[in-house]
């Protein structure tokens, strides 16, 4: 409905899910792709590094619930365009989506500051929080077990064995010096990456 509104701006396609979203891309030219993290099936993180692999010069805005910055990092040194918070004005995400659609990327006033807080001192000194020591799959992992994700489902969408999500959850919990699921959800909500 906020694209319709601006008259040059429409919707060509949507997916219901990762896959389907990847079989769209493969028969079809766009300008563009909202990438839903919420999207059901394969996790927004791998959907996003095979859009990148695939159509180098696709932009990929990233739609979230999560106003985690350090989430919306990973998402843009993985090759996302901007990463817009849900709770975004509708006016500010057609600029956004305009500044995207010129070339350029979109970053927060506090992507901006953490992004030149890990120029200046590296990637493993801003803010601090456990989180950040995650590798990208960690944190998908970290993710999904403090939204209660079975370990079935997680392996599923991610496609790894429940060896390899053992390995990734034992890394985790010594990263954080943290000893359960239900730590890692209270962790997350405290932080506000999930709620």
């Amino acid at each position: 409905m906020i694209l319709d509104e601006t008259g040059d701006l429409c919707i060509e396609e949507e997916a219901r899910n990762g896959d389907e979203l990847l079989e769209k891309l493969a028969l079809g030219e766009f300008d563009l792709v909202i990438l839903d993290v919420s999207m059901p099936g394969k996790d927004a993180m791998d959907v996003l590094i095979e859009i990148k692999a695939r159509w180098t010069g696709l932009p990929v805005v990233i739609f979230s619930m999560n106003p985690d910055v350090i989430y919306a990092i990973r998402m843009l040194t993985n090759g996302a365009s901007a990463y817009i918070n849900k709770e975004t004005k509708p006016r500010q995400i057609i600029e956004i989506l305009r500044t995207v659609l010129g070339g350029r990327k979109y970053f927060s006033p506090q992507q901006a500051e953490l992004m030149a807080e890990m120029v200046t001192q590296g990637p493993a000194k801003p803010r601090m929080v456990p989180h950040a020591a995650l590798t990208d799959r960690e944190f998908q992992v970290f993710s999904m077990l403090a939204m209660g994700l079975r370990k079935s489902e997680i392996a599923s969408k991610l496609a790894i064995s429940i060896n390899t999500l053992s390995n990734h959850r034992n890394n985790i919990m010594r990263k954080m010096s943290i000893s359960s699921n239900s730590e890692l959800t209270r962790y997350a909500i405290q932080q506000g990456i999930i709620k």
